[in-house]
């Protein structure tokens, strides 16, 4: 006869204790009140614009926006560069990607009144919005560059460019900030590669939003003003939201960097574009591309309908030690013997 000793059911009842108290420390923190009303308030303002979209007949179809984002956009149009994701697209508008922003922003110690950048493209409309609304809630100066072409299902509806869906969320209050400039985006950032008829249209839209748009000759140049916009605003951080073509350059070097907050043990080489500029000048950047394993890590659900709540990560640290605390009392700590 056998019996289950009483020294592994102590071991166990200690190992249930520790494991509870490292599930703890692992889960997310809780959202603040501040967080809870941002991602309102970009919910909000997703609604808004999908009724305002309705109205100017350029919605997207329900089965593209089942989830009412309103800032999803067409599978093709004279104003798309590239080929784009659907599912990123929608991912990209759930409102936790505000709490996300606000959160590395508090992390890097930003506050009222700091200069940032924030520099993108039109195919992540979702994303720019986020963004604004996280640097805006805590009052951050922001220099604002956005390019105007945009991938598949991002703000590339002829008729609801982003300078379009700028113009209503700033009249509605969503956002106040209004773009430092704009790039027609494309090859080298001046249209290249796009329709004659979706340049026209992109210029256009530039003019009647009161917008200057940044010219120059080549790729370099592009950089170069991009670059020393940096300098001149005295910014404490730079958000790459896309794949415009000067903020990543043309060196392959930017395609091995890790997406979401750039850690200071990032290799020195980020590339010739605008990053990789930040990067050798020790300018911080959020680099935003890759969303489906950028929301993994950012514990953000992929494709999913927009639910209240925070970014659920998990820390991983104590995960990992949680596993080895657990394997190890499996493995060694003796579970029977033999009764008198």
């Amino acid at each position: 006869m056998s019996g289950f000793s009483f020294s592994a059911r102590l071991k166990l009842l200690l190992l249930a204790v520790l494991m509870g108290g490292l599930w703890y420390m692992a889960a997310p923190a809780q959202w603040s009140p501040e967080e809870r009303q941002l991602w309102e308030k970009v919910r909000a303002a997703e609604l808004h614009m999908a009724d305002w979209r309705e109205q100017s007949g350029t919605a997207a179809p329900a089965d593209s926006d089942p989830w009412r984002c309103g800032l999803i956009g067409v599978e093709w149009s004279g104003i798309t560069t590239t080929l784009g994701e659907l599912a990123s697209k929608r991912t990209a508008c759930n409102p936790a990607w505000s709490v996300r922003f606000h959160r590395w922003f508090r992390e890097q110690g930003l506050g009222k009144g700091d200069a940032i950048a924030i520099y993108s493209s039109s195919s992540f409309p979702g994303l720019l919005l986020n963004a604004l609304a996280a640097a805006e809630a805590l009052e951050l100066e922001t220099a604002l560059i956005v390019s105007l072409g945009a991938s598949t299902w991002g703000a590339n509806h002829p008729d609801a460019p982003w300078p379009g869906l700028a113009a209503e969320l700033r009249r509605s209050g969503f956002i106040s900030k209004r773009a430092d400039y704009y790039t027609l985006g494309g090859d080298e950032e001046l249209g290249n590669g796009m329709a004659p008829e979706g340049q026209a249209l992109l210029r256009m839209a530039a003019k009647d939003a009161g917008v200057e748009l940044m010219s120059a000759n080549s790729l370099e140049e592009m950089i170069a003003r991009k670059s020393d916009l940096l300098e001149k605003r005295k910014v404490k951080m730079l958000l790459n939201i896309g794949g415009s073509h000067a903020n990543l350059g043309d060196d392959p070097a930017v395609l091995r960097l890790q997406t979401g907050l750039l850690s200071s043990a990032q290799p020195g080489n980020a590339g010739n574009g605008v990053i990789g500029f930040a990067v050798a000048n020790g300018i911080p950047v959020i680099h935003m591309l890759n969303i489906k394993s950028l929301a993994a890590r950012a514990g953000i659900p992929y494709d999913s309908e927009p639910r209240k709540r925070a970014p659920a990560g998990i820390n991983t640290w104590w995960s990992i030690m949680g596993l080895i605390l657990f394997f190890t009392v499996v493995l060694t700590h003796r579970r029977w013997r033999k009764a008198d």
